[in-house]
């Protein structure tokens, strides 16, 4: 039989290692990923595709790469993809049936923890009439980064669901979800 002296130290240690790896893991997932600011691409999304110069594509990006429907619009414009301030050359999709814009580029990216690192950013925003009902504006992005870079671990992809103003409601290691043009968020925090 335990003594109650050494019950109640034991179970001490244990609540406080667990409060312990609690708030290491918490430390260590609040500092990955990017900073991204979606608002560009917000702004896009209420606007029709141009009318020349665009080609017919079924898919968007190349690390992070996303199916459309064959007839999705694509064209090439210079926005600030991430919102740091800096366009970048970015490739635009629009998918007219499901009603959603993607956006897609390759560069160097702002960490949550303010270093850069280098990869490919998706970000996808909801248009008025998407087919999922979801609110016009809000959406996901999706981050490759190169080499484990901004705190993500190697090998994973890092991303956010926004609302209709922009703001991230949770962030977490993702996988994009070809079917419902959506992301699954594994470890999510926010």
């Amino acid at each position: 039989m335990a003594k109650p002296g050494i019950t109640k130290y034991a179970t001490f240690v244990i609540v406080l290692l667990v409060s312990g790896a609690v708030a290491l893991a918490q430390t260590q997932s609040s500092s990955a990923g990017l900073q991204v600011n979606p608002s560009q691409v917000q702004k896009k999304a209420g606007t029709p595709p141009p009318a020349t110069g665009t080609t017919k594509t079924s898919s968007v990006g190349q690390n992070v790469k996303v199916a459309t429907p064959a007839d999705s619009d694509s064209w090439a414009e210079q926005i600030d993809v991430d919102g740091s301030g800096t366009v970048e050359q970015t490739n635009l999709v629009w998918d007219s049936a499901d009603k959603v814009l993607f956006a897609s580029s390759p560069g160097t990216f702002t960490c949550s923890n303010g270093s850069t690192g280098t990869g490919e950013l998706l970000v996808a925003v909801n248009g008025t009439g998407n087919k999922f009902g979801r609110p016009v504006g809000s959406g996901f992005w999706v981050a490759s980064m190169n080499k484990g870079q901004c705190g993500v671990p190697a090998g994973t992809m890092w991303g956010c669901k926004f609302n209709a103003s922009g703001t991230a409601t949770e962030c977490g290691v993702a996988t994009v979800d070809q079917t419902n043009n959506d992301v699954i968020l594994v470890t999510s925090q926010k």
